[in-house]
């Protein structure tokens, strides 16, 4: 089992390259689970709710595992890079 700070398995071959998560600020309720999940894509806020790290690679096992581990299912996979200043699209 990787380390939590160890990439886990890459997803970029076919139609999930380049997927990033995306975290619906309306929905979140700070549980954490994608924080411990996931920490290579996830970031708290100072609402202590959780944001996409600006500087997260594509998503990978670990991300797709915080997906489903949402308890409010305020977390999706987009496709494509994040775009600064640009925020993601609703989902």
């Amino acid at each position: 089992m990787p380390r939590d700070d160890e990439p886990r398995t890459a997803r970029e071959e076919g139609p999930r390259a380049g997927r990033r998560v995306h975290v619906d600020p309306a929905l979140c309720i700070g549980s954490g689970i994608c924080l411990a999940t996931a920490p290579r894509h996830f970031q708290a806020g100072e609402d202590h709710r959780s944001r996409a790290r600006p500087d997260a690679p594509a998503a990978d096992e670990s991300a797709e595992d915080a997906t489903a581990l949402c308890p409010v299912e305020a977390i999706g996979l987009i496709a494509g890079p994040p775009v600064p200043g640009i925020p993601p699209p609703d989902l």
